[in-house]
């Protein structure tokens, strides 16, 4: 099933408001048809007819004959004058009518229109966030906005905007055809020929913008990564003077977009005079056969004139619709990159996942774990890890060697490609995702605040205990006062050390089993890494604890330190005698 008829299906969640659009699609379709032939009286009164000028229709489908029969007997009961006015009253109480149902069209669409958008808008963020954590890494940022802005701009004013059309078009077209059958099947055949024949050309135009709007957002992509790279790295980039560099890229990308918007724009705006003068066209051609058979005798002047008219609310809807086919087609191209996204999203693994809970009694062991990304060599070789409830575990080595990864293997983002990590003798994959994940908590060494004040930064989505926020504040050391002060995810309103403060109080607010510290005192200064190192101790007493650091000088109260190096742990034990027997170690203390 192709992405369209995907998404007219998604109609199905909102019935009651695309019942009652359709419904007010009928009646306004049918309230234009109906206000076609109210144009015979107006040329009959201008033509000067008589009462005595027609007579009776002999059949129910000779509608000509019944209208022009039907306003002569109005004449004779009244006068042309009160005749004129008895059709301009009808004609104002039928637009009025229109009018009405076309903004209930509008009113009950919009449900429609808008639902089926954040319905999209939230697809695209649960398949996001459905991605494995390997995926999500190689995902650009700029490419998740694009989809969930500018594809979904062109999805709602491209196939949506129309999509109301979709219900009003066919039936005003429809009905105006059979009226026009109804009245001559010779120009009616004429007229749909040359339809015909104006949409294959339009049709071929917007062939080619459907292809040309895929490479113009493609474009458009990699100008919102470009963007985003430069926001999130202003400093190095001026520290570089690497502005040239990202000035250059950006322009080409820019000067690559500008160049294809060009070509698509042309492209629509030529559809549009196009479809004009191609009706125009049509309607002269009409006209010269129509008033040859004015002329010969077989159809009267007013029902030639309602005959145009009808014509007219065919070829309007038409031109309309042409207008917009440009639209349409980069909306297709939009929703067939939102299709794309969804079908080629890998979720992370969950098949091995349980629905055991998990309760830390005794270790937690890798046994034999290898790992490696898809693209890459392998990582981790043969890691033989235990972690006994209450243990201080210290990870260090080399940038690169794996350090980050033992903690996302250990947090189950990855999945080993071979040994097993296990708790308690049991396999991480074999408890419940979320209960396992909330044993632990995590401070990374970029600390990660996001928009909004530091109270709600420590709370997130957890009930809120004043006293016990008040009490993490003065373990971490932050005042009170602090709990109020906004912040951003560029930490432009606080210091990098108070960054990793509020980032530890997060952790401390939830009072996990398990600490994970990575990298934990990087933005800190020297003077503060020790008061820090000295309070995570202090505040963890009792549980169990693994931090990675550099800084190997803060690991001397460990249990046990793991040196890692190439992927493979080549010596533990604790930092005396580590310092004595393992000149890496030595080597890394030193550096």
């Amino acid at each position: 099933m192709s992405p369209f008829f995907r998404l007219l299906g998604s109609v199905k969640n909102y019935k009651t408001y695309t019942c009652l659009g359709i419904l007010f699609h009928l009646l306004t379709a049918i309230l234009t048809v109906v206000s076609i032939p109210l144009i015979i009286p107006f040329f009959q009164i201008l033509f000067g007819i008589s009462p005595s000028d027609y007579e009776p229709p002999q059949s129910i489908w000779e509608l000509e004959e019944a209208l022009n029969y039907g306003f002569s007997r109005l004449i004779a009961i009244s006068d042309h004058f009160i005749a004129l006015q008895v059709v301009c009253l009808v004609v104002i109480v039928i637009y009025f009518l229109k009018n009405v149902s076309r903004f209930l069209v509008s009113y009950f669409m919009i449900f429609v229109r808008n639902g089926i958008l954040r319905d999209l808008r939230a697809s695209i963020w649960q398949g996001f966030e459905s991605l494995s954590l390997e995926q999500r890494n190689h995902m650009r940022q700029g490419y998740l906005m694009s989809l969930i802005t500018n594809d979904l701009s062109e999805v709602d004013h491209g196939i949506l905007k129309v999509f109301e059309m979709l219900f009003k078009t066919p039936l005003i077209i429809i009905g105006s055809l059979g009226f026009m059958i109804w009245l001559n099947l010779t120009l009616t055949l004429i007229a749909f020929a040359l339809i015909l024949f104006t949409l294959i050309i339009i049709g071929g135009i917007s062939h080619i913008l459907k292809s040309q709007s895929s490479k113009a957002q493609a474009a458009l992509s990699v100008i919102n990564v470009l963007v985003d790279q430069y926001l999130s790295a202003t400093k190095l980039i001026r520290i570089h003077h690497a502005g040239g560099f990202f000035r250059q890229k950006f322009n080409d990308e820019n000067e690559s977009y500008f160049r294809l918007s060009n070509k698509i724009l042309r492209r629509r705006d030529l559809a549009s005079p196009l479809a004009e003068f191609l009706g125009v066209v049509t309607i002269v051609i009409l006209l010269f056969c129509g008033t040859h058979e004015v002329f010969a005798g077989t159809m009267e002047p007013a029902t030639f004139f309602a005959f145009i008219f009808a014509f007219y609310n065919i070829i309007d809807p038409a031109k309309s619709f042409s207008r917009e086919f440009a639209n349409i087609q980069k909306g297709m191209a939009a929703l067939e990159r939102i299709e794309d996204f969804k079908k080629n999203l890998v979720p992370a693994d969950t098949s091995g996942l349980g629905i055991l809970k998990p309760i830390f009694e005794d270790s937690i062991v890798f046994k034999g774990v290898s790992f490696g990304y898809k693209d890459n060599q392998t990582l981790l070789t043969d890691l033989n890890i235990t972690v006994r409830r209450g243990d201080r575990i210290g990870i260090v080595g080399n940038s690169g060697v794996g350090k980050t990864t033992i903690l996302d293997l250990l947090l189950g983002f990855y999945t080993p490609v071979t040994g097993n990590i296990l708790l308690d003798g049991v396999e991480i994959k074999s408890f419940d995702e979320v209960a396992y994940r909330s044993m632990f908590g995590l401070v990374t060494q970029h600390p990660v605040l996001f928009h909004g004040t530091v109270r709600e930064n420590i709370v997130l989505d957890r009930v809120e205990d004043e006293d016990r926020l008040y009490e993490v504040l003065r373990l971490v050391g932050l005042d009170q006062g602090f709990i109020e002060k906004k912040v951003g995810d560029q930490l432009a309103m606080i210091s990098g050390g108070e960054a990793q403060r509020v980032s530890l109080a997060r952790v401390l607010y939830r009072a996990p089993e398990f600490f994970l510290l990575d990298e934990p005192t990087s933005q800190l200064d020297t003077a503060s890494v020790r008061d820090l190192v000295d309070t995570i101790m202090n505040i963890t007493s009792g549980h169990t604890v693994i931090m990675i650091t550099h800084q190997v000088k803060l690991l001397k109260d460990m249990n046990n330190i793991i040196v890692v190096d190439n992927g493979k742990i080549v010596d533990q034990g604790q930092y005396q005698s580590l310092s004595s027997r393992n000149d890496f170690f030595k080597e890394l203390v030193d550096g």
